[in-house]
């Protein structure tokens, strides 16, 4: 089991970032002991219109399984429009990295603290979505977990 000091830090980082996205702080620390205690939440990939990603969906869509997908988070600094930015790198069997899209801006303000902090999170590919009609994308959702 993890320190209990470490686990308290991780919830009250998590509340305090909750809290000032607009929710009460009873029901920002109830929903940050709920991820602590095991709980993992799904979120779409943003930008995954921009460039070849859309390809490369198309690719994992048709010739891999999810599994074989690797996922990482990298904070990203630089961004202008987001200084919360946490980009979605993935690999496909060890393969070149390839930068996917990001997490949803709300989600990221309470990713990039944790990152920040040093606490680790675990990401996993869980589906390709959407391309229900021809003229539609497709998105992605990963699956994040506190390690």
């Amino acid at each position: 089991m993890k320190n209990i000091h470490i686990i308290r830090r991780m919830v009250a980082t998590m509340a305090n970032r909750l809290k000032k996205k607009g929710l009460t702080l009873s029901a920002a620390f109830k929903k940050a002991w709920e991820l602590v205690k095991g709980k993992s939440i799904n979120t779409r990939v943003t930008g995954v219109s921009k460039g070849n990603r859309q390809k490369a969906l198309y690719r994992i869509l048709t010739v891999y399984r999810p599994e074989q997908v690797r996922v990482s988070l990298e904070r990203d600094r630089a961004n202008l429009y987001n200084a919360n930015a946490v980009n979605v790198i993935i690999s496909v069997n060890g393969s070149k990295t390839y930068n996917l899209g990001c997490i949803p801006r709300n989600l990221a303000y309470i990713v990039s603290a944790l990152i920040d902090k040093g606490i680790e999170l675990i990401a996993a590919f869980k589906e390709v979505r959407g391309h229900y009609m021809s003229y539609m994308n497709y998105g992605a959702v990963i699956t994040l977990k506190l390690a």
